[in-house]
């Protein structure tokens, strides 16, 4: 071997030497599988240390065994049909989705395949470069919550039930069934405060929403509106049938003994939606059936 070629293997094996290294140390777990996608699937031949500290499990366990090794019941099915699709014409891939450790722990999963292709062009293996993206997504989502979530009861806030409002009647318009919506306030909450204290009133507030809860039905969506206002809406509901729900919340809430406070009543707008109504015309119509039953004495409930 002349002076030249052993400086030339010399450095191929130090490249060798670096990638494994830099393989090892990645933060990011790698996987490499053979390309044969009959079953039981490609073969995982290689995983690096961050692999193994993800999945839980050891690099001999992971070795001579398929990806699925790693999939459970909450693993997106149409997602790794869309996987085998790209993995089968030879395409880059990326996606997130559940995988599972070893001591059967769900993880989301952030990752992308690559193929790898011989000097002929023929896809030898797939690379997988993974990240485990579990405490993003829960951030994400407790972002999510209490962006739609009103900090005090703990129901949904306004933004939230904006939203819900608009999903429902454009879902009432395409399937054509009812509608309605609830609005109600406390009665005489003003005094409540002035009597008691801001405090007194802010637990009025939670006990208040904590009745409503305990009295909705399961397909009801309850919010606090604003200050002492709340909304229900109340799918597949005519408007008879939410007087009725109304009038069992008004009960509900007649019984109820607010130790903070005294007895508390509540006053209701009951509307059903109409055809062709906007979002803004259906809350301005219940605003003002509830101003109606505040008009006749409250603790009662109006339709319009």
């Amino acid at each position: 071997m002349t002076a030249a070629m052993n400086q030339s293997l010399m450095r191929d094996m130090e490249y060798l030497r670096l990638l494994e290294t830099a393989m090892e140390q990645s933060f990011n777990a790698v996987l490499i599988t053979t390309a044969s996608l009959d079953f039981p699937g490609p073969e995982i031949v290689y995983v690096n240390a961050a692999m193994t500290s993800m999945s839980g499990y050891s690099r001999e366990e992971l070795l001579g065994a398929t990806p699925r090794l790693l999939q459970g019941p909450k693993t997106d099915r149409e997602m790794l049909h869309r996987l085998r699709a790209a993995l089968a014409a030879g395409e880059y891939f990326e996606a997130n989705t559940v995988n599972y450790r070893k001591d059967g722990i769900p993880y989301q999963v952030e990752w992308n395949i690559s193929p790898v292709r011989n000097e002929a062009g023929v896809v030898t293996h797939f690379v997988s470069v993974q990240r485990d993206i579990t405490r993003r997504m829960q951030h994400e989502q407790e972002l999510k919550r209490i962006a739609s979530t009103d900090m005090l009861t703990g129901l949904a806030n306004r933004l939230s039930f904006d939203r819900h409002l608009e999903k429902e009647i454009e879902r009432t318009r395409r399937y054509e069934r009812p509608l309605s919506l609830i609005m109600l306030d406390i009665d005489h909450f003003k005094s409540i405060n002035d009597v008691h204290g801001h405090d007194v009133g802010d637990q009025v507030l939670v006990h208040f929403a904590r009745v409503l809860s305990e009295n909705l039905r399961t397909t009801d969506f309850c919010a606090r509106w604003a200050g002492d206002e709340f909304m229900v809406l109340a799918p597949e509901t005519a408007l008879s049938q939410a007087v009725q729900l109304a009038e069992k919340l008004r009960q509900a809430i007649v019984g109820t003994d607010f130790p903070e406070a005294g007895p508390v009543t509540a006053s209701f707008g009951v509307v059903e939606v109409g055809p062709d109504e906007l979002a803004t015309e259906v809350v301005k119509r219940a605003d003002l059936a509830l101003y109606q039953a505040k008009a006749k004495g409250r603790n009662r409930e109006m339709a319009n």
